[in-house]
């Protein structure tokens, strides 16, 4: 590396978005529930989606030892 050379600044890291606590302590009626999940699936599309696919999926037959 050479002195003519910029120093390259890493990229940062995006910050996790999580549900706060006490939003889910809080949820009590249908509703609230509902809304807690709305919130969730639009705050982690990615996670939502795994678990959908995994629920979706067909089951695989367990091998008998």
């Amino acid at each position: 590396m050479s002195d003519d050379e910029p120093i390259k600044a890493k990229p940062a890291k995006k910050k996790k978005m999580t549900v706060p606590s006490d939003l889910l302590d809080s949820a009590k009626s249908y509703d609230d529930k509902l809304i807690m999940v709305k919130l969730l699936a639009e705050r982690e599309k990615g996670r939502v989606m795994l678990i959908l696919k995994k629920m979706l999926a067909p089951e695989k037959p367990k091998k008998k030892s």
